[in-house]
């Protein structure tokens, strides 16, 4: 491990352990808050595409979650929280980056720069449309006639789109170079599938139904770095 001489935590394992119980954080409340932002979707009246099945199984047991403010103020409530979750995963992110940095000299594979890029444009559009989506006067949280929320709204979805291709592109290149451990890059991989899937089906809402493989996957990095080993060219190296 990288220790000062006393046997202190060096910096970038400080670091690791932050970020690691940050992603952690964040990661868990990614696969909480995105069945909860997919029940108040449905509550506003958006019904582009038809309501899930479990939607009416799943409601009348989490009720209390949705008492306390109209359908509108929830969205708003809920998506400020799952910024909160995005903010805490991407410094998850930051710190494999780091770690990578410090182990082969270079941020590797280029797909985690797109990752990194993209997760900002997801975290800005999303808390600028969670803001402002429905000042006027619109109830349901799709593109309606405010410039700034449906611009943000563009922007969080090229954010999305980014997002996935780099996640995608890690897992591969990571694959090949054998830099993560093999859990890991078929967790990048994965990714892209899932937040088409998951969005057309069981959790129609962008970023939380889209990303909710993603935030499966930074609770896993979180806990390897929080643990200080990271995984890759087949060996678990300690830091």
């Amino acid at each position: 491990m990288h220790r000062t001489n006393r046997g202190r935590l060096s910096p970038i394992e400080g670091l690791s352990r932050t970020a690691g119980s940050a992603a952690m954080i964040g990661g868990v409340m990614g696969v909480i808050l995105a069945p909860i932002m997919v029940m108040v979707k449905y509550l506003t009246g958006w019904s582009v595409i038809p309501e899930p099945v479990w939607i009416d199984v799943v409601t009348p047991a989490v009720a209390a979650l949705f008492a306390f403010a109209t359908p509108v103020r929830l969205w708003v409530v809920y998506g400020s929280l799952y910024t909160t979750a995005l903010l805490l995963m991407f410094a998850g992110q930051v710190a494999l980056a780091i770690q990578i940095r410090t182990r082969t000299g270079r941020v590797q594979p280029k797909g985690l720069w797109l990752v990194l890029f993209g997760l900002l444009l997801v975290i800005l559009g999303d808390a600028v449309h969670t803001a402002t989506w429905h000042q006027n006067g619109l109830t349901v949280p799709t593109p309606g006639t405010n410039p700034l929320a449906n611009t943000a709204y563009a922007v969080h979805m090229m954010g999305m789109n980014v997002v996935m291709l780099g996640s995608l592109m890690t897992g591969i290149s990571a694959l090949r170079s054998k830099l993560f451990a093999p859990w890991l890059a078929w967790l990048f991989i994965l990714v892209f599938p899932s937040a088409v899937l998951m969005s057309l089906t069981l959790l129609p809402t962008t970023p939380s139904g889209g990303l909710w493989l993603f935030s499966v996957m930074m609770v896993a990095l979180g806990d390897s770095l929080r643990s200080s080993r990271l995984y890759w060219r087949g060996k678990c190296l300690p830091e």
